[in-house]
């Protein structure tokens, strides 16, 4: 439920509590009111709201990360402005960050410091395909969530690979990043490269199991010279109960040199899939511990100067940056005896260069003022034609009097035809006339898929390899004749050329044997043959041996081998055959029971009583069932035969008449008085 005193960003985002604050947003708990979800929200501090370039370096923050979809990489969602400031929607991880961890647990086992390693190699593997680097990886921007995965967070100073020096975010040479953890060309102002990501990893892998970082200092400016002229301590010496296998893997990512390291992230991650299986690791088997100690270019040692929070090589804006607790400072002791005193001529030089150093710079401010003044009306400053079509971004580009270069892809995660990356980026200020290298995705050439379904496969597939196209087939069982194309996958029209067609394709109906369902009732028999792939049906039959309703047989018969969806008969018993029940009333006795039996019937016989003259005395005079009815063979018909009753005598008459009269006359007198 939202609370009306949360303030809710674009009618959508209703703030909850804050999570964090960074260099220069704070990082807020919100929720989704459309899709009811938790979100982070990072909001640009308004001070920097009020900055362009800041502006711009947070849009293009929201706008590389955006581009990044993977599991181990934290999801951007939206960007936009509110009040006087902007924010960034990102993917809530619920969990805490590696730093957090580190603080509470000190170390980690380097088993699961090579798990973490490996998810995070796969998240820059995939940034660096689609050209981002990230530049500022430390523990800080590792999240482990409360189920144990791992996402890379913070791409804010991430930028293309290959676009051009930011004049209007930073200035020229300016180190961008976290001193601890950043590579040596970073120190040296120089333009970080994918393997510049994979030495910061490098340092996190040694602080996760030695507890503390490689190189140590008062100041950025301290950590940086040990970045550029300093071997690491081995882990061996530092970690001591570390497999020297992870020792070796650390080693050949804190290589001075980026050749030295692994080519890609994804080397690397075969190398610690290695590690955690138990096997050699390629790093063990080269010169990566040589590497380390292969210094850069020498530059003049640090001053003992303040903490700062951005290394410069030239003039530069001060970012914010992370700043670790200082360790003893390392220093190296310089000979002397008593009597002679200290030798300052190292002093005399560093001061000489440093001060060649401040004229040099104020020279290129003064040059680069004067050439603002002069030539501001043959400038431009480009225009973000990112996320265009290709023809409107030229013509926006043709619009400020700029040359456009093409730089089709042939692959690519964005549609064919839109600007994913422009060189010089956007903002960046050229003279009138100048070229900006614009990359999208070259559409792939195109055919016009026919339809061959219904077509032989030998047919279609010739139709089809002729086209330049991939044929895949599968069968599946069909009426139509083995061989004949079913369906396509994709339907005829435009496809993409050498592409891959799916055809489905008939291996006809197949055959089944006939199963026996003699002597099963017919919902039985039914089942087992529906269940075989075939069709049935059913006829009666009258049988004296089997029972009504049973099967007697099928047609085709038990054992056949026919085709799939055959129909089979049943031939389904309807008990004892039926005759017409003869007609025997008005015969004899003998002549009913001979005929009655003849047709298969037997006979009950019951009497009744007729006159004694009458003609049906000895014959037939009723049956049942009546003439002609329909009855099974073996069952009874009832007859009932004339029985004549015997003729009267007239003296039994005359004497029991006599006797009666005398009786009723002596009831009489005895009831006188």
């Amino acid at each position: 439920m939202s609370t009306p005193d949360r303030p809710v960003f674009n009618d959508r985002y209703e703030i909850h509590s804050r999570l964090g604050r960074g260099g220069m947003a704070d990082v807020f708990l919100a929720r989704d009111r459309l899709l009811d979800r938790p979100v982070a929200i990072k909001v640009l501090f308004p001070e920097y709201a009020a900055d362009p370039n800041f502006v711009e370096r947070f849009r293009r923050e929201a706008t590389a990360a955006s581009n990044l979809t993977h599991p181990n990489i934290v999801g951007v969602y939206d960007f936009g402005r509110q009040g006087g400031t902007y924010f960034m929607v990102m993917e809530y991880v619920n969990g805490r960050s590696l730093a957090d961890i580190l603080r509470a647990d000190g170390t980690l086992h380097p088993q699961r410091a090579a798990d973490i390693s490996s998810d995070v190699a796969a998240a820059l593997g995939f940034a660096h395909r689609n050209g981002v680097v990230h530049r500022d990886v430390k523990p800080a921007n590792i999240l482990v969530s409360s189920t144990g995965a791992v996402k890379v967070a913070d791409f804010g100073i991430a930028r293309a690979m290959n676009a051009a020096t930011e004049q209007d975010l930073t200035q020229a040479g300016a180190v961008m990043g976290t001193a601890t953890y950043f590579s040596p060309e970073q120190a040296q102002g120089g333009n970080p490269d994918p393997r510049s990501d994979l030495y910061s990893l490098g340092i996190v892998m040694y602080e996760m199991v030695a507890g503390q970082v490689p190189f140590q200092g008062e100041n950025p400016v301290a950590i940086a010279y040990q970045q550029v002229h300093d071997a690491p301590p081995p882990l061996s010496e530092v970690a001591p109960t570390v497999p020297p296998a992870y020792d070796a893997i650390v080693a050949k990512l804190l290589a001075k040199a980026p050749t030295a390291r692994y080519p890609s992230a994804d080397d690397l991650r075969s190398d610690l899939r290695r590690f955690r299986e138990g096997l050699p690791v390629a790093a063990a088997a080269g010169a990566g511990a040589a590497a380390l100690t292969t210094m850069a270019p020498a530059v003049p040692p640090p001053p003992p100067v303040a903490p700062t929070q951005v290394v410069a090589s030239q003039a530069t804006r001060v970012q914010p940056n992370e700043v670790r607790p200082p360790a003893a400072a390392r220093t190296t002791a310089v000979p002397y005896t008593q009597d002679e005193p200290p030798r300052r001529n190292g002093w005399y030089v560093l001061g000489g260069v440093l001060a060649a150093l401040l004229i040099g710079i104020g020279g290129v401010i003064l040059y680069n003022a004067l050439k603002d003044d002069s030539s501001s009306a043959d400038t431009v400053a480009v225009v973000n034609v990112v996320g265009m079509a290709i023809d409107q971004a030229k013509q926006q580009l043709s619009a400020q009097g700029l040359q456009v270069q093409d730089d089709p892809q042939d692959t690519g995660t964005t549609p064919p035809n839109v600007v994913f990356a422009q060189d010089p980026a956007a903002a960046a200020k050229v003279d009138k006339g100048s070229a900006v290298k614009l990359s999208y995705v070259k559409p792939k050439a195109q055919v016009d898929l026919p339809n061959v379904v219904g077509q032989n496969l030998q047919q279609a597939q010739a139709t089809l390899q002729q086209l330049g196209l991939a044929v895949q087939t599968t069968e599946q069982e069909a009426t139509q004749p083995a061989g004949t194309v079913l369906a396509q996958d994709p339907a005829p029209g435009k496809v993409d050329a050498a592409s891959t067609v799916k055809l489905t394709v008939s291996k006809g109906v197949g055959q089944v044997a006939v199963p026996n369902v003699n002597g099963l009732d017919v919902v039985s028999a039914t089942s087992q043959l529906t269940g075989a792939g075939l069709a049935v049906k059913q006829t009666q039959e009258a049988s004296e041996r089997v029972e009504a309703g049973t099967v007697i047989r099928t047609d085709p018969g038990a054992g056949q081998t026919v085709d799939k969806g055959t129909t089979v008969t049943l031939v389904v018993s309807s008990g004892p055959p039926q005759v017409g029940v003869p007609m025997v009333v008005g015969q004899t006795e003998s002549a009913a029971r001979d005929a009655l039996q003849a047709a298969g019937f037997l006979v009950a016989k019951s009497d009744v009583d007729v006159p004694y003259n009458s003609t049906q005395a000895g014959t037939v005079v009723n049956q049942n069932p009546p003439a002609g009815t329909p009855a099974p063979k073996g069952s009874t018909v009832s007859i009932t035969v004339g029985r004549a009753l015997p003729p009267p005598t007239t003296t039994s008459t005359s004497t029991t008449t006599s006797t009666t009269s005398t009786t009723v006359a002596a009831t009489t007198t005895t009831k006188k008085p």
